[in-house]
């Protein structure tokens, strides 16, 4: 974990983490290059993420602008998922310039939502001379865009609290919660009070019957998953079995899969 490079001060500071951010502009050009052609960066969005000596970095990296002075979305990711120093600026830019467009509709999905408010991992001398309280992650770049669109933070006492969200014009996000992880109970009910102060939706996905872990069991022969490839029918057919497959996963479906 580094300082932001635009090095803000007292509350407002800010931490990146490059090879993170550098894996996710990658993974963003994968999977999403072809949607993000025609998309620019405005001069005034780069400036808010990129200090004026990486300015100069990325017009060497890129070359010249186009006619407003802006960079394509698409240029400005192959740089970001290949250059350390510049990654975190370009995946804010991106990202901000994606919240705000109302263009094409998107979604951000984020699982095991309840462990970005556990105490975090990450400590740095500059948020915390004493390097006892960890970060939390809406002071981290990677991960703050999404939770202000939450609306959600966690204090360094562990309160969870509810802010004013910065919601996308054309877009939408998805969390999950789930007991996957160690996380303490009074943390996901906090969030959830939280999440229901400010106005979100909750499903409550249930666990699996017994009737849908065997027609679980029966599609994943069918496809021929794992070991339900050779067994030959012995499992889906086996009554014992079932049910010890279905406790030990608690027929939560991810756990059911594995």
């Amino acid at each position: 974990v580094e300082p932001n490079a635009l090095n803000k001060t007292g509350k407002s500071k800010m931490f990146d983490l490059p090879i993170l951010t550098n894996e996710v502009c990658t993974e963003l050009l994968e999977s999403h290059e072809k949607d993000l052609e025609g998309f620019s960066v405005t001069s005034e969005t780069l400036n808010k993420y990129i200090s004026s000596d990486q300015l100069k970095k990325l017009g060497k990296e890129i070359g010249d602008q186009d006619e407003d002075g802006d960079y394509s979305l698409v240029d400005l990711l192959k740089v970001g998922s290949k250059n350390i120093a510049l990654g975190p600026g370009c995946y804010g830019a991106v990202i901000n310039t994606l919240m705000n467009q109302t263009e094409k509709p998107f979604t951000v999905v984020m699982d095991e939502f309840n462990c970005y408010f556990e105490p975090g991992h990450y400590f740095h001398g500059e948020y915390d001379p004493e390097v006892k309280n960890s970060i939390p992650l809406n002071k981290i770049t990677l991960f703050q865009p999404f939770l202000d669109a939450v609306g959600v933070e966690r204090k360094d006492d562990g309160t969870i609290y509810n802010k004013e969200a910065v919601p996308m014009k054309r877009g939408s996000i998805v969390v999950g919660t789930s007991e996957n992880h160690a996380v303490k109970r009074n943390v996901t009910s906090a969030l959830h009070d939280a999440i229901e102060k400010g106005g979100c939706n909750i499903v409550d996905v249930p666990q699996y019957s017994s009737t849908e872990v065997e027609h679980v069991l029966a599609n994943f022969e069918i496809i021929g998953i794992g070991r339900l490839r050779f067994d030959r029918g012995a499992t889906v057919m086996n009554s014992q079995e079932v049910k010890y497959l279905r406790m030990v996963s608690g027929g939560v479906g991810q756990r059911l899969l594995d």
